[in-house]
């Protein structure tokens, strides 16, 4: 085959065999050590994740029912202080007049703030009273008993 003596070819056969098995044992040797080493890192986080268990207390649902409540209150307070202190609430809002043509623009935007008086509710506040309720639930329903 190609001028080559038989046992030149037997011999390049074997090399390439020989790397080919030395690759896949390689390859083999580098998953097992990734293997090793992922069950390391899991180990180390469920070391840490115990002891966080063990910090877990009663005294913890003490602290989470205090910030809620507490939590609660400033979202009340923000509600009732204008009325009960009859307080106005100043609201920002944006004004633009002027006119656009083509790539042109003559407009002019100003902030201005109106007078609001008795509740007014922020937007973000019933975001914020559903998110502090939501982690309350979440965390006391996947609570160990």
């Amino acid at each position: 085959m190609f001028g080559l003596p038989m046992e030149v070819i037997t011999m390049l056969g074997s090399t390439l065999g020989g790397a080919v098995l030395k690759m896949w044992s390689q390859v083999s040797a580098d998953k097992a050590e990734l293997n090793k080493r992922l069950i390391g890192q899991f180990k180390e986080s469920e070391g840490s994740k115990e002891n966080a268990r063990k910090w877990i207390n009663p005294n913890a649902s003490w602290i989470r029912r205090f910030l809620v409540i507490s939590f609660m209150a400033m979202a009340v307070w923000i509600l009732v202080a204008p009325t009960l202190f009859n307080i106005t609430t100043q609201v920002p809002i944006e004004v633009t007049s002027g006119f656009k043509f083509l790539f042109l623009d003559f407009t002019k935007t100003v902030t201005k703030y109106i007078q609001l008086e008795g509740i007014v509710t922020p937007e973000w506040l019933s975001h914020a009273i559903m998110a502090v309720v939501g982690l309350y639930f979440g965390s006391s329903i996947t609570s160990r008993r």
